[in-house]
């Protein structure tokens, strides 16, 4: 037997050298050989850089050629040992793009074990089916990869998957059915890792679905995950992480009944921006003691800083942002000496900030901004000689700035304060900084190029209204630098350093001293998309990178002429804003044939003649503002297609006819102005029975329209009805905006917004508003010839702030509805016909702030209450009839309160002796309206350009952005 045994030894040792021998020492199969040489010519390998991959990027299919036909010993393949077949192809970050077609090579290499195509570029290439035929799979990995259309059923087929990760960011993502979803639960038991994250599920989990004992890390982050969480999750044996990040419509809970907290093995747990429930908290503390990395970011804590997190001293990474957490911070933070990412931003946190981080050297991360901070800049900050990025923005921090030690900082943001004195000069030795703000204070003294000349690394500027002044410029260079805001730093000129900054991607020079045209170098940026010039002297267009700009800001300078033919050269504008010059001439058909325009601000110029009706399908304009021009003719027609417009600015030219009727198609339309034009004739009733459903401010002063008020119309407003005036929400029009530009520091920064804004009038004054919040609604249909009585449904419109029907031939008696209106801040009726007395039920109106009935023909005694104690005697002149305070006529006598006053039409249009302002401001119990511009940590902080907006500017824009603008433009949505 031993010698059957020998010689059977000695026959395989020969046949294997033969096999060598034939082949060259070549352990491929030459099936699998062929098979890679033909998936790789299938695709190019041209694809741009992918924003999770490393800055390094490998095509490892460049060794693959004829002249070496052992596979095994190409770069990212894995062979086994014996047979010689592909059983391992790593091809991740290889800059690959192009379709994997259902015949593709890639699926007859049925032994693959592990497959990883990360990172690369696919887009417009379905989900590759014919993964479901490598049914050896244990791995494998296709996330970022921007695959498109539905996960196959078969995929629970492979049932010795040990790791899956399907991640993306792209849109459209891929889809996940949920028989899909629950089969592969149920068929692939061996799993250890499932990362589905931002891929488009949107389904619940059934509460009996059996999970894999193995699971030792799941993330079904952003998946759109709805219902109540399945409480066995927590329960797995194995689980270690568990992300559910941003599911907004998940329920989450903890099982009720004592863990062993030292047998539990999770260590990362993130359930931010979910909805949890409040006695998951309380559980922490006690059951996750030996957790490492929590987040609990947008989960809804309030009140004092939870006690729990006392007892997390393993943790290493604490998410707390976006809560509404009060008070200080608490002594016992001081305790997690193994924290080295610490996240409080975004809450109501206040008092000094503590100098309790002396005992945190492990950190490297502190994200405080965006809180109620008071006193000096921390001491023990100072002293962290491991932090890398410090971000104390927007807070009311004050004094002088220490002098820095902190080496190791790369990110520091400490704009948005009180901040005084001059710019420590200990910031020219930290070499590592990468981003600095320090705009927004009041700071003092001059600084210049030369302060940051030892930071080879800068990508990032901003000393936007910082109180500093540039000084000048210096022969220096920053290659990698991006974005550059100087605004109000009395700059004088172009920095001629910018020239070398290739990358440079936003230039912020606002309100500045800049005047003439743009130097001649400054055409040839190759990267610039976000350019704000704004409030210069600035004559000339000319020398403007066209081919690349997205976002251009020109808005009050000195340009005059007409549009340059480069306008309709250029594809890649999204929004434009050149308002406040004295540009002229027709505006260019070609401005509103793109079909990427979303932002088109050409107000208060000198344009003339028709607009053109040009807007094509699918036009993805959200904001338009052509007022004061001189523009004549209809709306054109064309605007029907613009089925994403919000705001429509035509005030203050000279169209007509009549209104256009069939504008009541743009159901997305909220703010609505064509005061001060030619329209005339009534407003007739529409087909659609709820025209304008989202509209919130209508101006339709100062025309010709005649016939009675247009209830019909004003019926399907329903955004002035039923709103929750308990909603204490600051949400304003410009959070659905969208915003171009995006630089990843930890936390998204976002850049090339726009400010809608609006001008109201208000005794012939005019005010402009850089922000409307969405709670504020007006009405405005002052100076026109309606006729006839006031309906009783405009009492229904119980959301109405300001409402103004002054200036008008109405009659009959002031509607007791009226005193629905419950949240009516404003109130004008003057210059009418109206007769009877001032309903006593006016009176419930508590937050009427301004009232003005003058010049009717009112009689009787005025209510006396609440906020009619508050008016004086200019809101009931020309109403000889009426009696009582604050008239001298008292009721019961025939002495006249005031002498009659003719109706004449030159009147002020609103309110007599009140503002905009005081009405805004409020009284009493009225709201409070603050119109000033908020600027969080995930916002850049230009006035003009940069808004809150995180909802509204979604993963897969920062993910287009980063693409680059060949393929942003593809996947743009």
């Amino acid at each position: 037997m031993e010698r059957i045994i020998l010689s059977l030894i000695i026959l395989f040792v020969y046949a294997v050298e033969v096999v060598c021998f034939s082949f060259g020492d070549s352990l491929c199969s030459s099936h699998d050989s062929l098979a890679l040489l033909q998936f790789k010519h299938s695709l190019n390998a041209t694809g741009d850089h992918q924003y999770h991959c490393p800055n390094y990027f490998d095509d490892k299919t460049t060794s693959w050629n004829m002249s070496s036909m052992d596979c095994c010993r190409w770069d990212g393949i894995t062979c086994d040992g014996f047979t010689g077949h592909v059983i391992g192809l790593d091809l991740s970050c290889s800059r690959l793009e192009g379709t994997i077609h259902p015949n593709s090579s890639l699926f007859q290499l049925r032994h693959l074990q592990t497959l990883d195509l990360s990172g690369n570029d696919f887009s417009g290439s379905q989900f590759p089916q014919g993964i479901v035929q490598l049914v050896s799979l244990t791995h494998l990995n296709l996330s970022y990869s921007s695959f498109e259309g539905r996960i196959p059923l078969g995929m629970s087929h492979l049932s010795n998957l040990v790791s899956l990760d399907l991640s993306d960011y792209s849109y459209p993502s891929i889809q996940f059915s949920q028989d899909v979803f629950n089969m592969l639960f149920q068929n692939v038991t061996k799993l250890e890792l499932l990362s589905l994250s931002h891929l488009n599920i949107s389904s619940s989990i059934p509460m009996n679905l059996s999970f894999s004992s193995s699971l030792r890390h799941l993330d079904l982050a952003g998946t759109n995950l709805q219902g109540e969480l399945p409480k066995t999750i927590f329960l797995l044996p194995k689980l270690e992480t568990l992300r559910l990040r941003s599911n907004f419509d998940l329920t989450i809970s903890l099982p009720k009944f004592n863990w062993s907290s030292s047998t539990h093995s999770l260590r990362e747990l993130d359930l931010s921006f979910n909805n949890v429930s409040g006695g998951i908290l309380n559980s922490l503390g006690n059951t996750f003691k030996a957790i490492k990395i929590l987040g609990l970011s947008g989960c809804n804590l309030a009140g004092p800083f939870p006690e729990f997190i006392g007892n997390l001293s393993q943790i290493t990474q604490l998410d707390l942002s976006d809560n509404n957490l009060d008070g200080k911070i608490p002594e016992f933070i001081g305790n997690l000496s193994q924290v080295t990412k610490l996240d409080l931003s975004d809450n109501n946190l206040d008092g000094k900030i503590p100098d309790v981080f002396s005992n945190l050297q492990m950190l490297t991360s502190l994200f405080l901004e965006n809180n109620n901070f008071t006193g000096r800049f921390p001491s023990s900050l100072v002293d962290l000689t491991n932090l890398q990025f410090l971000r104390l923005r927007n807070n009311s921090l004050s004094g002088t700035l220490p002098e820095f030690e902190i080496n190791s900082l790369k990110t520091l943001d400490l704009s948005r304060n009180q901040f005084s004195g001059p710019i420590p000069q200990s910031l020219r030795h930290l070499l590592n900084l990468t981003v600095v703000f320090l705009g927004q204070n009041k700071l003092s003294g001059e600084i210049g190029a030369e302060m940051f000349s030892s930071m080879t690394n800068l990508s990032i500027l901003d000393l936007s209204n910082s109180g500093l002044s540039w000084s000048g410029n210096i022969n220096t260079t920053f290659p990698l630098l991006s974005y550059l805001a100087l605004g109000s730093c009395r700059v004088k000129d172009f920095p001629d350093f910018i020239l070398n900054s290739k990358n440079l991607w936003i230039l912020d020079l606002s309100e500045n001293e800049i005047h003439g045209q743009l130097p001649k170098w400054f055409g040839g940026f190759g990267a610039l998309e976000n350019l704000n010039l704004s409030h210069n002297y600035l004559t000339s267009l000319d020398h403007l990178p066209w081919e690349t700009m997205m976002v251009l800001d020109l808005q009050s300078n000195s340009l005059t002429g007409p549009l340059p033919s480069p306008f309709c050269t250029s594809t890649s504008l999204y929004i434009i804003n050149l308002s406040y010059n004295n540009l002229s001439g027709e505006i260019p058909n070609c401005l509103f044939t793109s079909s990427w325009l979303m932002v088109l601000d050409l107000r208060a110029n000198n344009f003339h003649g028709p607009i053109p009706n040009k807007f094509p399908k699918y036009s993805r304009l959200m904001h338009i503002n052509l007022s004061k021009n001189k523009l004549v003719g209809p709306i054109p027609t064309s605007l029907v297609n613009c089925t994403s417009l919000r705001v429509l600015d035509l005030g203050n030219n000279k169209i007509h006819p009549t209104f256009p009727s069939w504008m009541e198609t743009l159901q997305e339309l909220e703010l609505l102005i064509l005061k001060s034009n030619r329209f005339y004739g009534p407003i007739t009733a529409f087909q659609t029975k709820s025209p304008f459903p989202k509209m919130r401010i209508l101006d339709l002063s100062n025309n010709s329209f005649i016939g009675s008020l247009p209830m019909e119309v004003l019926k399907g407003f329903k955004a002035m009805m039923y709103m929750d005036t308990h909603k204490s929400g600051v949400e304003y029009y410009v959070e659905k905006t969208v915003g171009f530009g995006s630089y990843l520091v930890d936390k998204a920064l976002y850049s090339g917004l726009y400010v809608e804004s609006v001008i109201l009038v208000m005794k012939n004054q005019e005010t402009k508003f850089n922000k409307i919040l969405k709670m504020f609604t007006t009405i405005d249909l002052s100076r026109n010839k309606f006729e006839g009585e006031i309906p009783k449904f405009i009492g229904n419109l119980n959301s109405l702030l300001l409402l103004n029907l002054s200036n008008n031939n109405l009659t009959g008696h002031i509607p007791v509805e009226m005193k629905n209106m419950s949240t009516l801040e404003a109130l004008d009726l003057s210059f009418n016909h109206l007769t009877g007395k001032i309903p006593e039920e006016l009176a419930s109106l508590t937050f009427l702030a301004v009232l003005n009935l003058s010049h009717n023909h009112l009689v009787g005694p005025i209510p006396q209450s609440n906020q009619f104690n508050t008016f004086s005697n200019d809101s009931y002149l020309g109403n000889s009839e009426l009696c009582g305070f604050p008239l001298s006529n008292e009721c019961g006598k025939n002495k006249s309160a005031s002498v009659p006053v003719e109706h004449e039409e030159d009147e002020p249009s609103f309110l007599n002796e009140m503002t905009w302002q005081s009405v805004l401001i409020g009284y009493g119990c009225g709201l409070t309206f603050g119109f000033g511009i908020v600027y969080l940590i995930y916002r850049i902080e230009r006035p003009r350009w940069c808004i809150d907006s995180f909802e509204t500017i979604t993963r897969e824009m920062i993910y287009i952005i980063l693409r680059g603008r060949k393929r942003r433009r593809r996947n743009f949505h």
